[in-house]
């Protein structure tokens, strides 16, 4: 950002790419050594890290573009081939001021790809504005990690930043589009996609959706400026719509670039306002698609300024005093501030809305988890209990169930569905009695009659209370319709 990084010629990259393969600058080797892969965020410089200090070629590569330290020239030159020090130079990675080398972005390796991004030592000054995110963020991870990976034509990554997304779309997709307002994030995906030679990437610069006009996309993955607040400081979080206005924008246009059965998948945040549910408020976002909302807790207005008052922006240069946002907060009659991510299904017909918990946060992919989540509403949705009554349906894999004692007797039943969306619940033993009778060959009429011949219950009511605790279990992905699978 600060100093504009440069697109060197394909041969050259390769030969950088190369050198860095073969010093072990990946995943695998750095977090073997480090204990993780990621660069420090201000104020953890120089914890866990003390491997980098001995000076080998490969713990040079981690001074400069992990850790953000500088080197002299003389050790540069030692541990560093000429060519690579000036390309490095050519490219703007690298700046030598008075005999000191230091990273003019940092590396970040994700699984097998590496991400080049600007340093975080930008951070807390007035460049900072532009700044263009490091791979290893948080929300950058965590939306990585929910986006489905099905095959498909074509991907649009809104809002770029390192291409990130592109990137890991560019995999399953046979045309992704890269669009930025920043000319940095363009410059910077472009660069990505040479590093980790991929052809199939197209960036182009603008606003919201002026870059692909008349264009449909059967993916659409964005990590959009949702942080909500009293202005539009950083490019990268910020925007010059009120409260959560951008995101709600984006979800209200994104329907016209989808093409039928298409997904737009989204990191936002959105408000809770004195008078009107933040349920009632999704709502009104989302038009002629089917949605699929994941939300985590909601922050409030207090806990939230706090939280994005002191987050890796910096606390001089962030957008407005805590006294400025909280009373902007005021102001607007904001009660909480609800996380989340909006699956989009853009669909002809009767759509529907799904709400679902996140109890805990997301280390594995949860792609497959959301389209099992997807199709399980379909299934809610199309069929009747008459219908219900019929299918077949299974016990979900990665279930796990654990008794629950109490004074040495088993009071209940706890469920955890490892399909990396944290999924638990705690039922009694008939419940979960009832649940182990589904096994891919009785229909649910079955299951009912088998559990019912246990008790001296009422069948119809016996039925009715059952057809309703399937429903849920469904809804949450205990049980699966058996042609889901």
């Amino acid at each position: 950002m600060a100093g504009m990084i440069q697109l060197p010629d394909s041969s050259a990259i390769r030969e950088f790419r190369a050198f860095l393969d073969a010093n072990e600058y990946d995943t695998v080797h750095l977090t073997e050594r480090l204990g993780r892969a990621r660069p420090p965020t201000p104020g953890e410089t120089g914890q866990m890290f003390d491997d980098s200090k001995v000076i080998t070629t490969a713990n040079v590569l981690i001074r400069l573009f992990l850790l953000g330290s500088t080197i002299d020239q003389a050790t540069a030159r030692e541990f560093l081939p000429k060519p690579v020090v000036n390309f490095c130079a050519r490219s703007g990675l690298l700046e030598i001021v008075d005999g000191i080398v230091r990273a003019s972005v940092v590396i970040v390796p994700i699984d097998d790809l590496l991400f080049v991004s600007d340093a975080f030592r930008i951070l807390g000054t007035r460049e900072a504005a532009g700044f263009v995110l490091p791979a290893s963020t948080h929300s950058a991870n965590f939306l990585r990690l929910l986006t489905m990976r099905t095959p498909v034509d074509s991907a649009l990554d809104l809002g770029c930043g390192c291409g990130m997304h592109a990137l890991f779309a560019a995999r399953h997709s046979k045309k992704v589009i890269a669009t930025d307002i920043s000319e940095a994030a363009i410059r910077y995906t472009r660069f990505n996609a040479m590093l980790n030679d991929m052809n199939n990437i197209e960036c182009r610069q603008g606003s919201m959706f002026e870059p692909v006009e008349d264009l449909r996309f059967n993916l659409i993955v964005s990590n959009p400026p949702f942080v909500i607040g009293p202005g539009e400081t950083f490019v990268y979080r910020d925007s010059n719509l009120e409260l959560d206005g951008f995101c709600k924008l984006l979800v209200q246009q994104a329907p016209a670039y989808l093409a039928e059965n298409g997904h737009l998948q989204m990191l936002c945040e959105w408000v809770e306002q004195e008078g009107q549910s933040w349920e009632e408020r999704l709502n009104d976002w989302v038009r002629g698609c089917d949605a699929w909302i994941l939300h985590s807790s909601p922050v409030t207005p207090a806990d939230y300024v706090e939280q994005r008052s002191s987050d890796i922006s910096g606390d001089d240069v962030n957008t407005g005093s805590a006294d400025d946002w909280t009373a902007y907060f005021h102001v607007n009659n904001v009660r909480a501030v609800h996380p989340g991510m909006i699956t989009l299904r853009c669909r002809e017909g009767l759509n529907w809305t799904h709400l679902q918990p996140l109890l805990g946060d997301v280390e594995t992919p949860a792609g497959q988890a959301i389209m099992d989540g997807i199709a399980a509403i379909d299934f809610l949705e199309a069929y009747d209990d008459e219908a219900i009554l019929e299918a077949v349906l299974c016990v979900a894999d990665g279930l796990e169930a654990e008794q629950i004692q109490a004074d040495g007797k088993a009071v209940g039943v706890y469920l955890r569905l490892n399909n990396g969306l944290s999924v638990e619940a705690e039922i009694d033993g008939p419940v979960a009695a009832f649940l182990n009778l589904f096994d891919r060959k009785r229909t649910v009429q079955e299951c009912i009659e088998k559990f019912g011949a246990l008790t001296d219950a009422d069948p119809d009511r016996l039925t009715s209370d059952l057809l309703a605790i399937l429903k849920v279990f469904v809804s949450r992905g205990f049980l699966l319709p058996a042609d889901v699978e």
